[in-house]
């Protein structure tokens, strides 16, 4: 904490390798792993990293919010630390998830857009490697997703099961709640009980179309009965990038309800992760397990007229994520931490909290002191990267291919976006967040020290990018692009 004062009181009803890149100047002293005694548990701890695709901390009741959508998350927050501002190393899927694993951002990983192969990632350190090494069994549910985290898993994602008794099961994945299924037969049927494992889930449900099964679907906005546009899928004669980007305005209680149906889904992810941890509780497992919540990005409900989307802007509804940790063996509970933090910060962190070396290497560091109210000064500073461009009806994505990112710096209080443009000179923009946290103010000039100092990071950092002068658009392999579209992630043919 900034004062070194514990973290605050979580209210009632709120929720070994080195990288190829050197790591930058940007408060990412490594910690050394050691822990203090008797703060290591006697068996080594179980993992759980719980991601929930799409989800904004701020439809999440442990960060205030009015609808009741996250009893189970709000349960694990009370007995756990919720940090308040988590930022997410880019806004897609793609680069996101594999900075969640790996601690580095993704010029180090390299993992920049879909449609690019996964090959690289073959060989890269992982969170999932480390435990490994430390002889824990590994599983990912994942839903289907592949972007080269798959290596280092003892199983990963199949359908097919071995129950105790050596029968096979089969139990594919249709959903969040499929997906806790999935894992508890897993868990059931462990061959190595006795060994630690990490568990990696990752749930779907908010990601669009917003369309929950019941009875989530209209469980917080019962009485409308109007069209659901928001919803419909890319065909002819529709373009999403129009709504998306604000080109076609959907009326203001159509609006509404999509968010009414966002935070269905919210809720149904939310349903499907209390399965799971009642299921770890009946098994005696949950008490002796790290549990981690975080998300790949957020999602912008109509901020910046920008609907229903993600990874196109830079703004707090795609970048900031939920970060919860609770582990009632050494970590505090309901605590809560001001400062900020970043999803590169995981792998470090439960590293720590483990009493596992921290490999070197990593750009992300260990969160341990500020959960533990021991840590000093301000978070480390935040970056974050927008994602592939796929509509013609974006009117802010000047450049194609890497060059064309936008890019983000962020310290505690301010941030600073960098948007390139054709003739070289990028666009920028700075925002007071403690003034202003909508963002809606472009500060640029005001503050010219600490916009000076955001601006000399996160230009080193974009030195150190080998991909920065890339303004090539590949392809996106034809069977991927249907899938995208279906998603919602290509609304037209670019021109």
């Amino acid at each position: 904490m900034p004062d070194g004062r514990a973290p605050a009181t979580l209210p009632g009803r709120a929720c070994r390798r080195r990288a190829g890149l050197a790591v930058l100047l940007l408060g990412l002293a490594g910690c050394s792993g050691e822990v203090g005694p008797g703060e290591v548990p006697r068996e080594p701890a179980n993992v759980l990293l719980i991601t929930v695709d799409t989800l904004r901390p701020d439809h999440l009741g442990c960060y205030g919010y009015r609808r009741e959508t996250s009893r189970s998350i709000d349960t694990l927050a009370r007995r756990g630390v919720v940090f308040k501002q988590a930022i997410t190393a880019a806004g897609r899927t793609v680069q996101s998830f594999p900075s969640i694993l790996t601690g580095v951002y993704p010029m180090v990983h390299g993992m920049r857009y879909e449609g690019q192969a996964i090959e690289g990632m073959k060989g890269r350190l992982t969170l999932t490697r480390v435990l490994k090494e430390s002889g824990y069994e590994s599983f990912a549910v994942t839903q289907g997703l592949h972007v080269g985290l798959h290596y280092d898993f003892d199983v990963y994602d199949p359908d097919i099961y071995l129950d105790p008794e050596g029968e096979k099961v089969y139990l594919p994945t249709r959903n969040d709640s499929d997906a806790s299924r999935k894992a508890v037969q897993w868990l059931k049927g462990r061959k190595r009980k006795d060994a630690p494992f990490f568990l990696w889930m990752r749930y779907n449900a908010p990601h669009w179309p917003y369309d929950a099964p019941a009875p989530f679907t209209e469980m917080f906005d019962p009485d409308y009965h109007g069209p659901h546009p928001f919803n419909d899928e890319v065909k002819p004669g529709l373009e999403r990038g129009d709504i998306i980007f604000g080109k076609t305005r959907l009326p203001a209680r159509q609006v509404e309800h999509a968010v009414a149906h966002y935070d269905g889904e919210v809720a149904c992810a939310d349903h499907a992760v209390g399965e799971l941890l009642s299921a770890l509780q009946s098994m005696g497992l949950l008490e002796a397990t790290l549990v981690v919540v975080t998300a790949d990005h957020g999602e912008s409900l109509g901020e910046h007229d920008y609907f229903f989307e993600h990874g196109a802007y830079l703004y707090e509804p795609t970048v900031r994520v939920p970060l919860i940790m609770s582990y009632p063996p050494s970590l505090p509970a309901g605590a809560v931490v001001p400062t900020q933090a970043r999803t590169i910060d995981i792998v470090p962190t439960v590293l720590d909290v483990l009493g596992i070396p921290i490999p070197a290497g990593l750009q992300g560091r260990s969160l341990l002191p500020w959960m533990r109210g021991t840590g000093g000064g301000p978070g480390p500073l935040a970056y974050s990267e927008s994602g592939r461009n796929y509509y013609k009806e974006n009117p802010r994505q000047y450049v194609d291919g890497v060059a064309g990112k936008w890019r983000m710096m962020r310290s505690d209080r301010f941030k600073l976006i960098m948007i390139p443009t054709a003739s070289g000179a990028p666009i920028w923009e700075f925002f007071d967040l403690e003034s202003d946290p909508g963002e809606t103010t472009n500060v640029a000039g005001r503050f010219p020290e600490e916009e000076g100092a955001l601006r000399r990071a996160l230009l080193d950092l974009l030195a150190a990018d080998p991909g920065r002068d890339d303004r090539a658009e590949p392809a996106v392999p034809p069977d991927l692009e249907e899938n995208l579209r279906s998603l919602g992630y290509i609304g037209g043919k670019k021109p």
